[in-house]
C-alpha cells in the first residue's frame, strides 16, 4: 500500500508490566518490519526502550527517574537494545543501524541534511534505520515531546507516504478508553471542519506512565502530516499483526487522511 514507512513504537507496546523488554514483541516487530520490506517497502523504525532497558539492567525499580538517572539508563541500555533489534532483523536477512537523534539536529540546517543524507543511503543499500532520541546527551530544552515527534519529523524529512505509530491503545476511542462498549474511530479526514470537532472531544491530555506525549501529540503530528500529504495510522502495536494489517489497508486503529498537497 506505501513505499515509504516510518513506523514507531513505543514503550508501553515493548515493555512487560514491570517495565522490562518484551523480547517476544519485539521479535514479532522484526518479523512485521521484515514482511513489509518483502513487499517492496523501505522502512524507518523509530523505537523507544533503552531507559527500559538499562534500568532493568541496573536492577533499578520503576519509578521517577531524574535526567541524569535516565541518562545513565540510556547509555547502557541502548546498546543491548540495538543488539537485540540486530539480531532479530539479521534471522530476517536484514542488516539494520543505529541512528540517535536530538532537537538540535532537526533545528540546524546542516545537521538536517546530513541526516537526511544518511538516511536516504541506508534506504538505498536496503538497511532498516532504527531511530531514537540521544536521552544521554539530551536535556530537557532539546528533549522532543516525545519519540511520536521525533517520527513525524523523520516522516516529513525523508517525505515518506505514512507514518505508522504502534501504541497500546486501539487508536482514538469515541469515549472512555476504559470503556469495551467504545468505538474506535476508524478514520479521521481533517478537511472535515464538522467531523474534527467531534473528534477533538474524545482527545484526551492523559498521558501514559512511560510516555511524555499521549494521543494529544499523536493527534497535532497526524494533523500536520496529513497537510504534507502524509497518512498516519494509530493501531495497537500489543495486537498480531497490526503493522502489517495497517499496511494492507485492513480496517485496524485509527487511519488519518492525507490532504491534497497544494
Amino acid at each position: 500500500m506505501y513505499k515509504r514507512i516510518v513506523a514507531k513504537v513505543g514503550t508501553n507496546v515493548l515493555s512487560k508490566d514491570d517495565g522490562s523488554i518484551d523480547a517476544s514483541v519485539m521479535a514479532h516487530l522484526a518479523k512485521q518490519v521484515s514482511e513489509l520490506k518483502r513487499n517492496g517497502a523501505e522502512v524507518i523504525l523509530v523505537t523507544s526502550g533503552a531507559v527500559g532497558v538499562g534500568r532493568a539492567l541496573l536492577m533499578q525499580k520503576k519509578g521517577t527517574d531524574t535526567v541524569a538517572e535516565k541518562q545513565v539508563f540510556a547509555a547502557v541500555g541502548q546498546i543491548k537494545l540495538m543488539s537485540m533489534y540486530a539480531d532479530l532483523f539479521a534471522r530476517e536477512g536484514y542488516l539494520s543501524a543505529q541512528v540517535l537523534a536530538t532537537k538540535e539536529d532537526f533545528r540546524d540546517s546542516q545537521h538536517y541534511d546530513n541526516m537526511k543524507n544518511c538516511m536516504e543511503n541506508l534506504l538505498r543499500d536496503n538497511v532498516i534505520p532504527i531511530v531514537n532520541e540521544n536521552d544521554v546527551v539530551a536535556v530537557a530544552e532539546l528533549l522532543f515531546t516525545d519519540n511520536d515527534e521525533l517520527a513525524g519529523l523523520i516522516a516529513s524529512q525523508i517525505s515518506a507516504d505514512a507514518l505508522l505509530i504502534l501504541t497500546s491503545v486501539d487508536g482514538v476511542i469515541a469515549g472512555n478508553v476504559g470503556d469495551p462498549s467504545a468505538a474506535v474511530i476508524a478514520e479521521v479526514d481533517f478537511s472535515d471542519t464538522g467531523s474534527i470537532e467531534n473528534i477533538e472531544k474524545y482527545i484526551t491530555p492523559e498521558k501514559s506512565e512511560s510516555g511524555r506525549g499521549g494521543m494529544q501529540t499523536k493527534f497535532a503530528i497526524a494533523k500536520k502530516l496529513s497537510r504534507e500529504g502524509i497518512t498516519t495510522h494509530i493501531v495497537n502495536g500489543k495486537k498480531e499483526g497490526a503493522l502489517v494489517g495497517a499496511f494492507e489497508g485492513r480496517a485496524i486503529g485509527t487511519k488519518f487522511l492525507p490532504q491534497k498537497k497544494l
